[in-house]
């Protein structure tokens, strides 16, 4: 067998310290110093305290069962494990996400052979991913999206080192990560229906390309089938009964889905695919290969590194098969039965309606936070720059090179099934992301790291074209491999070895290194961006007049700014002047390399900066879109105070606190005041006086418990507050989706039809040929300048009139 081309899983060579290697322990180190420093300053927003207080629960004995409304099982059995070990405290809740962020910058390391990002694409990955916003701000966030963007990464990385060198490890670990993400989150569905599309795409393009006219077909006919069997019968899909269904509406559900006629003829149509491919490769079955069983004899020869080559490995290692197998259902019979205390858990995590794929499923027409089709498209441009601007430039060359390889003039070079795939995985989940009813700001992370791993890919190779030697990194050239020579031998390279996407140098070339015009360049080019910065914080720092929107205040342009706005083009061209420069006087490839340079050092800046706001300057104050709702600081502060009263008045935990539920203080308050055996939730009103130290009464409840307080003295806290979208971006298009008040449509009477929607996204991107709309861009993008106040829901703690003095003694004191 060929000699693997990528570093193994475990090497059982003499490790040595190279800078490469020392650049990857740096990254790493510097993610777990920024992942888990200060974790526990911000206070759990609401779904953190529900993930919180139910791992609590199961940590100290009292029990977990599956809630798909909480998505999988994976997070509190992880964070139960960390509360063993650690204890139960704000921090510690964020240890296990802290972790595996950290896990995630060090990963792309093995992908940093020659067939997928290479040495320096893979670097580029691992910083690109230390220094992601969003990936940051998350990986500080105890919710189930880091662990899914960690799994998501290590099946990739299973699948295309099995696809590189078939060895039976790589199908344990796509098993185990499969496993893993099915018990975490149901986005993995989505995700694992992209990695297996790309991969039948390659096995169309192979051996099975007779069949593609029949896969087309079939794939016609079922979307016909789908959009209009029901009307031709009169019978829908039967409405999935999510939300607490008893066991005779489960049962009904599966009647009224078996009985129906669309799932009978889409099977009945899998049915007809399966059986048409099987004759057209009968026809076609290598005579004489018998004996090697049907996979074999029907594919035929591929070469090493092909996705046929691997399926034909992978069906031939029937042991390996069945380790995988056993890997996977033991991960999800563990987790989904709670230890093996909630048997129940194999049919919320499979058949149950108000299981894992069908609540979700469900609810889709529920909309939560009600977002228009177009948030990701604004958020990911605040925050993910490295992906936004390399990473959709590469997809824009992969899917020219997908063109060219499918008109048969150009051979997919070694990295084109990584690059395809990863490109697919990032258009497809930001589709279906888009087009979900509920959109949330955490899911950009699911968005962020195939466009980074693209956007690494782009650096990668222009870094290796600049250079001129793709396979010598940090002075250690690599001879071709095996897997290399095969496919340069059955023509999946072109005839001078020249692979798309990596540059080969010339026998006897060397690249040259950089002169003083290439400093020079780069330094000119950071310069005048940080001029233009300048530059543009003073002209759009403006002055405020009195305004109708909330706060009174709104910032304008002054009317010496404007006389001066034409500057903020000066620097734009004389950037454009330095890089013609440097064309002239070195070539394209070093003005390229230059301008190349310092636009990855100008991004870098520009990331840490949001990160470092979003992550520790202001992660529990909702100025930045990503940031969505979050308790306010007051919640740290209230605990604080009431465990100090408590600690006065009883000596340890004892105080009785009465706080409501009912959509009142009951999250985070059930985390919050876990400590304290007297808690109670008393509904949402009091029908008398109540005779307690404290009550917490949320501003909803308010009315209905107010009478009943004589003889307490009331303190307003506010409970949690969110970004103000309303002014933001929801006016930036009409959202057919959405009721008319939630978007740039307005009522129902005013067209929502295409035309009017690619009207009101013009009208949005023209204003951003004004003064003022670029003010407000830039004020809002680099200074986070909201327009308007925070929204907030507030709550107000009563305290016994007898106890005013000693609890002011501790608030002030």
């Amino acid at each position: 067998p060929p000699p693997p081309s990528t570093p193994r899983l475990l090497d059982s060579s003499t490790p040595r310290l190279t800078v490469e290697t020392g650049l990857y322990l740096l990254f790493v180190a510097l993610a777990a110093a920024t992942r888990f420093w200060d974790l526990g300053s911000r206070a759990l927003h609401h779904d953190e305290s529900l993930h919180a207080y139910f791992s609590w629960l199961f940590a100290t004995g009292q029990g977990y069962t599956h809630d798909p409304l909480m998505h999988g099982p994976f997070l509190f059995h992880a964070n139960a494990l960390v509360y063993l070990l650690f204890g139960a405290t704000d921090a510690s809740s964020r240890f296990m996400p802290a972790l595996c962020g950290t896990i995630l910058v060090g990963l792309p390391w093995f992908l940093r052979g020659p067939r997928h990002l290479g040495r320096w694409g893979a670097l580029a990955a691992s910083f690109a991913l230390l220094v992601s916003p969003a990936l940051l701000y998350q990986g500080r966030y105890i919710r189930h999206d880091t662990f899914t963007v960690v799994g998501s990464l290590l099946l990739l990385i299973a699948i295309v080192r099995y696809v590189e060198r078939p060895e039976r490890r790589w199908l344990i670990v796509a098993a185990a990560s499969l496993g893993l993400l099915i018990t975490n989150h149901e986005i993995v569905f989505g995700i694992a229906a992209i990695f297996a599309g790309a991969l039948g795409i390659a096995l169309l393009w192979g051996r099975l390309r007779l069949t593609i006219p029949l896969v087309a077909g079939v794939g016609v006919a079922a979307l016909v089938l789908v959009a209009k069997l029901p009307d031709w019968t009169g019978r829908s899909l039967p409405t999935i009964p999510w939300r607490n269904p008893s066991q005779t509406q489960q049962t009904e559900f599966y009647r009224d889905l078996l009985t129906n006629p669309l799932p009978w003829a889409l099977l009945l149509l899998a049915i007809v695919a399966v059986a048409g491919t099987g004759l057209i490769l009968q026809r076609r079955r290598l005579p004489g290969r018998e004996g090697e069983g049907w996979v074999a004899s029907l594919l035929g020869d591929a070469p090493p590194g092909s996705v046929v080559h691997a399926v034909t490995a992978a069906w031939a290692d029937r042991t390996g098969l069945g380790l995988a197998l056993a890997v996977f259902g033991a991960i999800f019979v563990v987790f989904f039965t709670s230890l093996f205390t909630n048997l129940y858990g194999l049919a919320t995590g499979t058949v149950a309606t108000d299981g894992t794929l069908l609540y979700w499923l469900g609810q889709h027409d529920e909309q939560r936070g009600e977002q228009p089709w177009f948030y990701y498209a604004l958020l990911f441009p605040q925050y993910e720059l490295f992906a936004v601007l390399f990473g959709t430039a590469m997809t824009a060359v992969v899917g020219g090179r997908a063109l060219l390889i499918g008109l048969g003039r150009r051979a997919p070079g070694p990295r084109f099934l990584f690059q395809a795939t990863t490109a697919l995985w990032f258009v497809g989940i930001f589709v279906a992301l888009s087009w979900a009813g509920e959109k949330m700001p955490w899911l950009i992370i699911h968005i962020t790291l195939p466009g980074t791993l693209l956007a690494a890919a782009a650096i990668g190779g222009a870094i290796e074209r600049w250079r001129g030697r793709p396979a010598a990194v940090f002075g250690r050239p690599a001879e071709p491999n095996g897997v290399e020579t095969a496919a340069m031998a059955s023509g999946a390279v072109g005839p001078d070895g020249r692979h798309p996407g990596l540059a080969v140098a010339r026998p006897g070339a060397r690249s040259r290194g950089w002169g003083g015009l290439e400093w020079w360049t780069v330094i000119a080019l950071v310069a005048l961006a940080a001029g233009w910065f300048l530059l543009a914080g003073r002209l759009t720092f403006g002055e405020f007049v009195p305004s109708d929107l909330p706060g009174g205040w709104e910032r304008v342009v002054t009317p010496e700014a404007r006389r001066w706005w034409w500057l903020l083009a000066v620097p734009p061209i004389m950037a454009l002047a330095v890089v013609l420069v440097a064309w002239v006087r070195r070539g394209p490839r070093r003005a390229g390399a230059a301008l190349l340079a310092a636009t990855l050092g100008l991004v870098t800046l520009l990331q840490v900066h949001a990160g470092w706001r979003l992550a520790y300057l202001e992660g529990d104050v909702p100025r930045d879109m990503l940031v969505y709702t979050q308790t306010a600081p007051d919640m740290h502060r209230m605990t604080a105070e009431l465990t100090r009263l408590s600690e006065e008045i009883t000596g340890g935990t004892g105080l009785e606190i009465w706080y409501d539920d009912n959509d009142g203080v009951s999250w985070p308050m059930q985390w919050y005041l876990r400590d304290f055996p007297n808690r109670n939730l008393f509904g949402s009103s009091l029908s008398a006086p109540p005779d307690v130290p404290v009550l917490l009464v949320a501003f909803k409840n308010y009315r209905a418990v107010q009478p009943h307080m004589e003889g307490y003295t009331a303190q307003e806290y506010v409970l949690r507050w969110w970004f103000p979208e309303e002014t933001i971006y929801r006016n930036f298009a009409i959202a057919p989706e959405l009721p008319p008040h939630r978007s740039a449509w307005g009522v129902s009477d005013n067209p929502s039809d295409l035309p009017a929607v690619l009207r009101s996204v013009g009208s949005s991107l023209g204003q951003l040929l004004t003064p003022e709309g670029q003010q407000r861009l830039y004020r809002l993008a680099v200074y986070r300048d909201l327009p308007t106040r925070i929204d907030s829901y507030n709550y107000t703690l009563y305290v016994r009139d007898d106890l005013v003095d000693e609890f002011n003694a501790i608030r002030y004191g």
